[in-house]
């Protein structure tokens, strides 16, 4: 784990140039959600829209990093980057027919340049996720 932060701080000063980053660690959130083909859940970390978001990375329960923004590398299948258009978009990712499998703790990681004061942040927030699956046509939860 400590190397793949290493390496994401590596990336981020490369971005900024030298330029410095406050580290942002949000408390953490606990979503319980309904889970079938036709209900999607989102996590996110909001941020101005004044604001341009640099870049988004992803932990999902597994230790995996991905990064979601500004290249789409989520592996396919029903956890996807949520795109919107600039200046909206920010770090956010969207389940759509998860299995409940796929519960667990994921991290989002945000780096963002301030337009007030051209300042960068990198924003973590974890979220542990528990899906359940019901069938909207059996009338269950």
């Amino acid at each position: 784990m400590v190397p793949k932060m290493l390496a994401l701080f590596v990336i981020a000063a490369a971005l900024t140039q030298a330029q410095a980053v406050t580290q942002i660690t949000l408390p953490d959130q606990y979503h319980t959600f309904l889970t079938n083909q036709l209900i999607g859940k989102s996590l996110s970390i909001p941020k101005s829209f004044l604001d341009v978001l640099q870049t988004c990375h992803v932990i999902f329960p597994n230790g995996l990093v991905y990064e979601a923004f500004p290249n789409n590398r989520l592996p396919a299948g029903p956890i996807t980057f949520l795109h919107a258009a600039q200046p909206f978009t920010s770090c956010a990712i969207g389940f759509l027919g998860a299995d409940v499998s796929l519960s667990g703790t994921y991290e989002l990681m945000s780096l963002v340049n301030h337009s007030a004061d051209n300042s960068l942040s990198l924003t973590r927030q974890r979220f542990h996720l528990t899906l359940v699956e019901i069938d909207p046509w059996k009338g269950d939860a």
